[in-house]
């Protein structure tokens, strides 16, 4: 009888490590089942190309059309925010170069939420051999990329909003609260936390 148990726990313990090989292979073939799976739907989604829609005067400026050229970028051009409708295609990412971030065709396209830079974006990217850049704001310039103000002392919301939306459009990032991430504090005033904070620090 013992030996009868022997046999029989023997027994069941090989079926049970020959069920795990089985559904372990299961478990792999279904895997690769969905990574052949997802690779035909990767190579099904469709390649958007960025295209470059000149505004105005910006379609007008030569340098601008050559640096376009020069990194391979194609584009168009238009006079007027209601020629986009006969332009707009799911094929293709617009990207509006504008050179007045003040004027009222900017506005428009900023209020649709159009992605929208400045001529000297596209010329530095021609210099440097750089793709367009992507920004979730308008970008005019990339002159204060790469740095991280805060400011300090400024009483009137309206003149700190103007000047936090002209760091953003030169590319530059804001924080609330100054810590060291931040490249500049802007101060209004030398009295307060924040100054005594960088002047410690030596931060500009």
């Amino acid at each position: 009888m013992a030996e009868n148990s022997v046999l029989t726990s023997t027994t069941g313990r090989t079926s049970l490590a020959d069920s795990s090989i089985f559904d372990s292979k299961v478990t792999e073939i279904s895997k690769e089942n969905l990574l052949i799976g997802s690779t035909s739907y990767v190579e099904e989604m469709p390649q958007i190309e960025t295209r470059v829609i000149l505004v105005q005067e910006a379609a007008k400026q030569e340098e601008l059309i050559k640096a376009l050229k020069d990194i391979k970028v194609g584009f168009v051009k238009m006079e007027s925010v209601e020629e986009f409708e006969g332009l707009d295609s799911p094929e293709f990412e617009n990207v509006f170069v504008v050179t007045d971030f003040q004027d009222s065709v900017f506005n428009d396209l900023y209020k649709a939420d159009c992605r929208v830079i400045g001529p000297p974006v596209v010329l530095n990217c021609s210099q440097k051999g750089e793709p367009l850049p992507f920004s979730c704001r308008p970008l005019y310039c990339t002159s204060m990329m790469n740095l991280v103000l805060c400011f300090t002392g400024f009483r009137k919301k309206e003149e700190l909003v103007r000047l936090v939306t002209l760091v953003h459009h030169m590319g530059g990032v804001i924080r609330k609260d100054f810590n060291s991430k931040v490249t500049h504090l802007v101060a209004n005033c030398t009295q307060g936390e924040k100054f005594r904070v960088a002047v410690s620090l030596g931060t500009p």
